[in-house]
């Protein structure tokens, strides 16, 4: 079709973007609007006339465009389909146009980072998990079938190779009841099973996986495979930097040879299983986003309270800095509908002596309504770190609880089993994360993170900074302080909760600072804040401790362990807690705003170097009850 060609009376081609083999694709001009926009129109051309070639073709053509019709409905990482149709026993598809740039082009500029190469994966696992959730094979993933939308920076998913096997249709016998399947696909993105004309929804994970490697070394994977030993040979080409910097180039190497695997059995089985791999990398690595149009959140009221300001920025260590300070009060956004968290009493009390504060946490059901609002009571003191800031500690009582998750819980990964019975003695926590004006009372010399934001959580810690902090906090207040053992992190977060999490059976980002674009259980798809928020914005678990889903992550006390095989049963520590190396692996717990609801479980784990430093972790303090230093 030339420049000018009206295609039905309706689209009006303005040039060619591509020809191939099995057909033409156009830009083109849709005129039944008041205002024209711009399609893609691919023209599929049947190679053989044979009657009953094509009525297989289009029975295949029929079959394949509805299953994209329903995907464009299900994600935007997918074009939307506007119309197909065939005229002259020949095909069209009429899809939505994506503008930007094909990943192809990105890569022509250099290979990427570890940590801008798992973003890039993680991106396009977001749409094939769609894809796959339909039982439904790309066939042909690669980066010149990958466009990073100008809008928002998300990278879409396009030129599906089910739809070229209406161009070369082939018959199994002259009166056939199946079709052989074609092995579509490009070399180097293909693996055997798709070669061989029988693609499994873990062939799109091959070519993910070889996307990957094309991304860590600017070469193209055909270029990289061995054909001797059927592996790719790529590492040479990637020198990683020292592992205290870039700490996941060995893991990230772990996903890909997984997804490389010559036998389909041994990759990922699909996409979401990859995906949930990659979000594991993601959380303990430092993400590059593309550019995005911050999302709206729901709007949201000040709740009411019976204290003054001046005694709640008191309560939450932030008291004399000022009016200037801008303190989003306990509050839960709007989500079904709205209720007052009430701080009834604050009063002033030491570690002998707590004060007693009541405060309203919230229960929520699977679909991640608001079911309840039960009244808590708590213990606290307020250690005073000087200049009118305070350092809340709340008083968690001993109890028993099963540590890990349970074997049906979703999202479950091998580092949370076996569950296991733990008793925790009494102990205090710190009711907030530690905040960057604690941070400046107690290390007024050392910056770290942002400045100038007081009520916000003190960010880009490492476990070492962290360790620093308690034992100079403890020098300035003759108090024991240190971090909490994993096994304290989790019976405090639970707070006496046997769900995945605190607060029920889902959380939602009207109640937690996460990521909502990936629900948990049956609740609703939510927004996504992209930043840390001031402490004490959500409302409390049922021990009163803020935040302990999402946010920040947390560093624990304990050396990292990949099970709970040999993990104590008093609520101790596990490991070396006297190493002071930076490559000693520590653990993390609760996921950060970047997270996804499953992540932030409360069972969920990532142990990582302690001297890795980002800005989504954090930490809070710990310390025993009458605990003073001698």
């Amino acid at each position: 079709m030339h420049s000018g060609y009206i295609l039905r009376n309706r689209y009006t081609i303005d040039r060619p973007l591509a020809s191939g083999y099995f057909g033409d694709t156009y830009l083109a001009l849709d005129c039944d609007y008041y205002r024209p926009k711009y399609v893609v129109v691919k023209h599929l051309k049947p190679q053989n006339q044979d009657p009953n070639l094509l009525q297989v073709a289009r029975r295949l053509f029929e079959t394949e465009a509805k299953v994209l019709s329903i995907l464009g409905e299900k994600t935007d990482r997918i074009p939307t389909l506007y119309a197909y149709f065939e005229e002259q026993n020949e095909f069209y598809l009429v899809q939505e146009f994506i503008e930007g740039i094909t990943l192809a082009r990105e890569l022509a500029n250099g290979k990427l980072s570890t940590a801008q190469t798992i973003h890039v994966l993680r991106e396009i696992l977001i749409g094939l998990s769609v894809v796959h959730a339909e039982k439904t094979i790309h066939r042909d993933l690669k980066p010149d079938n990958i466009i990073r939308r100008a809008s928002d920076g998300a990278l879409v998913l396009i030129d599906f190779g089910a739809v070229k096997e209406v161009g070369q249709v082939t018959l199994t016998s002259p009166n056939p009841k199946t079709i052989a399947s074609i092995g579509f696909g490009t070399e180097g993105y293909m693996p055997s099973e798709q070669a061989m004309g029988f693609p499994k929804l873990a062939s799109d994970i091959y070519a993910v996986g070889a996307i990957g490697i094309e991304c860590l070394t600017g070469r193209e994977p055909h270029l990289l495979f061995d054909r001797d030993r059927l592996e790719f040979n790529w590492r040479h080409l990637y020198q990683a930097s020292d592992p205290k910097i870039d700490p996941l180039i060995s893991r990230l190497a772990m996903v890909l040879n997984k997804m490389l695997q010559p036998r389909h059995l041994d990759r990922y089985a699909n996409a979401s299983e990859a995906l949930a791999a990659f979000d594991r990398l993601m959380d303990i690595s430092i993400p590059i986003p593309t550019p995005t149009v911050r999302r709206s959140l729901p709007s949201h009221r000040n709740l009411s309270t019976s204290m003054d300001r001046a005694a709640f920025l008191k309560l939450l260590g932030l008291g004399g800095l000022g009016t200037a300070i801008s303190l989003a009060v306990p509050q839960i956004m709007q989500h079904s509908e709205s209720q007052s968290t009430i701080i009834s009493r604050i009063e002033s009390g030491s570690m002998a002596q707590p004060a007693t504060l009541r405060l309203v946490s919230v229960k929520l059901n699977e679909s991640g309504d608001v079911i309840d609002r039960p009244a808590i009571e708590i213990q606290t003191f307020q250690e005073d770190l000087g200049g009118g800031v305070f350092l809340p500690m709340v008083k968690i009582p001993a109890g028993s609880f099963n540590m890990g998750a349970a074997e049906a819980e979703s999202g479950r990964q091998p580092p949370e089993h076996p569950q296991h019975s733990v008793k925790i003695p009494e102990f205090y926590l710190a009711q907030t994360l530690i905040t960057q004006a604690q941070w400046a009372a107690v290390f007024p010399d050392k910056e770290i993170g942002s400045r100038g934001k007081p009520q916000l959580p003190v960010h880009s810690i490492n476990w070492l900074d962290a360790i620093a902090f308690c034992e100079l906090l403890s020098q300035k207040t003759g108090r024991k302080y240190r971090l909490p053992s994993e096994a304290e992190w989790e019976y405090a977060c639970r707070s006496n909760s046997t769900a995945p999490f605190a607060y029920g059976d889902t959380i939602v980002s009207s109640i937690v600072n996460c990521n909502g674009e990936q629900p948990y259980a049956q609740a609703p798809k939510g927004g996504w804040r992209q930043a840390a928020t001031p402490v004490a914005t959500f409302p409390p678990n049922r021990f009163g401790l803020y935040d302990m889903h999402g946010n920040l992550w947390e560093w624990c006390l304990d050396e990292w362990f990949d099970s709970y095989r040999t993990a104590p049963a008093d609520g101790s520590p596990r490991g070396n807690i006297q190493a002071r190396d930076g490559v000693q692996s520590r653990v993390v717990r609760g996921g950060s705003w970047f997270s996804y609801p499953h992540i932030c479980r409360a069972a969920n784990r990532a142990g990582l170097f302690a001297s890795f430093r980002h800005e989504h972790y954090g930490f809070r303090v710990a310390c025993l009850c009458d605990d003073r230093s001698s």
